[in-house]
């Protein structure tokens, strides 16, 4: 196997994606209130059509884009609740997009003992469906309990690097690394735990979040 190859986490034809230096997400994930507002788009667009006739209805910018949006956002939501249907199709999804010589990481929950995650049993399922790959998901260990961003918490790349430690150097060392989180906001933990990782032996670490937060 040459360098280019070994070192990449997505394998041809999805090569486009393999960007170390930076986070790669998978689809746009809304808040509250776009969700809402998306909603009530197609709503207005759907009865519309149903009274106009789909020729003659108002014409509305982006229905098509509210609508994926919307599917990847209720995606990302039916996993972080638990939801088997949300992570055996993320699953289906991510499998044949990875090399198989890798091995799969997560950013640890914010809370020291939320360990048996969604997001943890996602990536362990990714790890099990081809022979070769490495369940990592125990590797970055958060040991001191920090505040969502969302409920006004800090989050910086420092604040991450002091308050997560590497455990099980041997699971990513010299190892192509699949790095996972949700939902992408500042972005500084995947860079944080991207960094820890490098600086452990990972010999290249790929962030990826499921979604990026839109607004």
């Amino acid at each position: 196997m040459n360098d280019t190859i070994s070192k990449a986490i997505f394998r041809a034809p999805y090569r486009e994606r393999n960007h170390p230096e930076r986070i790669v997400t998978l689809g746009a994930y809304l808040p509250t209130a776009q969700s809402l507002a998306a909603h009530g788009k197609l709503r207005y667009v759907r009865e519309a059509r149903a009274t106009y006739g789909a020729g003659n209805a108002p014409d509305v910018p982006d229905v098509v884009g509210d609508a994926a949006r919307l599917e990847h956002t209720r995606l990302v939501e039916g996993l972080n609740r638990g939801r088997k249907w949300a992570r055996e199709r993320l699953t289906r999804w991510l499998d044949p997009l990875l090399e198989n010589d890798i091995a799969v990481a997560i950013v640890p929950s914010h809370d020291p003992f939320t360990t048996d995650t969604p997001l943890r049993a996602l990536a362990q399922a990714v790890a099990e469906a081809q022979t070769g790959r490495t369940d990592a998901t125990g590797v970055l260990v958060r040991h001191k309990a920090i505040r969502r961003i969302v409920f006004g918490g800090d989050s910086t790349v420092e604040l991450h690097r002091e308050t997560v430690r590497v455990e099980s150097v041997g699971l990513i060392a010299g190892r192509a690394v699949l790095l996972l989180d949700d939902v992408v906001k500042s972005g500084n933990s995947l860079r944080a735990c991207r960094a820890l990782l490098t600086e452990h032996g990972a010999t290249v670490v790929q962030a990826v979040a499921l979604g990026r937060l839109v607004g």
